[in-house]
């Protein structure tokens, strides 16, 4: 009898409970659900986003890197360049002076040999006239020297 007592109290506080709180219940229960299925989108949609923007930053990231590359590139080449045209600026500038030089030692070369003509001729004319002991005029003097040089 017990047990009968304890059924039908069991059976009575089931039924009130369920008319009463079970609405509640549900309604809770599918809010909360329905909250952690919105906040189970929302960290889809975040971490869509998040690998959306990942590759995007790996994507920038390259072109940087080949834009980087590129400058590299292009400075090094632009050094070669400049680094040629200096050393073809210092060749030309050597050759110009050698040239220059060259040039100089030439004339100073046949002024030397001017001068060393001159001399002679001096020494010349100067031993002839003692030998001769008479002074011999500068117009002998040119023609004997001119002749001189001519043989």
């Amino acid at each position: 009898m017990d047990v009968i007592i304890s059924l039908i109290n069991i059976t009575v506080l089931f039924i009130l409970l369920r008319l009463i709180l079970w609405k509640h219940v549900i309604r809770f229960l599918t809010g909360r659900e329905d909250r952690i299925r919105s906040e189970m989108d929302a960290a889809e949609k975040r971490r869509l986003e998040a690998d959306a923007l990942h590759s995007e930053y790996d994507k920038k990231l390259g072109d940087l890197k080949e834009q980087g590359r590129d400058l590299i590139r292009k400075s090094q080449m632009k050094a070669n360049e400049e680094s040629d045209r200096i050393l073809k600026e210092a060749r030309d500038k050597t050759d110009e002076m050698v040239s220059d030089a060259e040039s100089r030692i030439a004339e100073e070369k046949k002024q030397a040999l001017e001068d060393a003509q001159l001399e002679v001729a001096q020494l010349a004319t100067d031993m002839a006239a003692r030998i001769l002991d008479r002074e011999v005029s500068s117009l002998d003097s040119a023609s004997a020297v001119d002749e001189f040089f001519k043989e």
